[in-house]
């Protein structure tokens, strides 16, 4: 068996313990979230592994991520049917709250991390409630393209992983991936581009991908304004 030298088990050791925690990277990464209220709106739409849409789905989004407490207000509208759903969130010391309702009736048996209309996104994917979540953890500090950034893991239920990537320097999620629990990626939380909408740089396109199907649902958002 190969012997590692004592003083680089300890160095590691030490370098592990000056990470700093999860909670406190997320924060960091919080503070990149838009200084105002925005609205935003845009589409939802749900591709085949061919790029075929199967269906297409109107958001609109009111986010105030600086209150205290942090609130967003989600509606996702089908044009063809006329059905729709609307979700609040606040985010609290401790846990989110969230108020779900379909067609106007509270939704009952509430799950965040259920799909939304089977798209293979949920309301914990599409509210960033990640960014709140008090049980993650730093796994590790990388290089990558010339910059550090963090690895942080993020519980998720049916012992799935969010792993997350966050530059040292800016707090930027650079990269997404949800993992089950032998380490196979179900989920790839991707951003397609960003763009300046009313002096704020946003995140204008943003694709989940499944890497086992090749499907993905795409968001694209047309509006941003702020609401002040």
């Amino acid at each position: 068996m190969k012997r590692i030298p004592l003083f680089l088990c300890l160095a590691a050791a030490v370098y592990a313990e000056e990470l700093p925690p999860a909670p406190q990277i997320l924060a960091a990464a919080r503070s990149q979230l838009p200084p105002c209220p925005v609205f935003m709106s845009g589409t939802l739409k749900d591709r085949a592994a061919n790029g075929f849409v199967r269906k297409t789905l109107n958001i609109e989004m009111t986010l105030d991520w600086q209150a205290g407490p942090p609130r967003a207000e989600y509606k996702i509208s089908d044009p063809k049917t006329g059905s729709f759903q609307t979700l609040e969130i606040q985010w609290p010391p401790g846990s989110p709250v969230f108020h779900c309702q379909e067609n106007g009736q509270p939704a009952m048996d509430f799950d965040p991390h259920s799909e939304i209309q089977n798209l293979g996104v949920t309301w914990s994917d599409l509210s960033f409630s990640f960014m709140w979540s008090r049980d993650a953890r730093t796994l590790g500090l990388e290089s990558a393209f010339g910059k550090e950034r963090y690895q942080i893991a993020v519980p998720r239920p049916d012992d799935h992983t969010l792993m997350l990537w966050i530059e040292k320097e800016t707090g930027r999620i650079v990269k997404a991936e949800e993992v089950d629990a032998a380490g196979k990626k179900i989920k790839i939380i991707k951003t397609a581009s960003v763009k300046k909408f009313d002096d704020l740089w946003m995140v204008k396109d943003i694709d989940i991908i499944r890497p086992d199907t090749g499907e993905q649902v795409s968001l694209r958002i047309d509006e941003v304004r702020k609401t002040e």
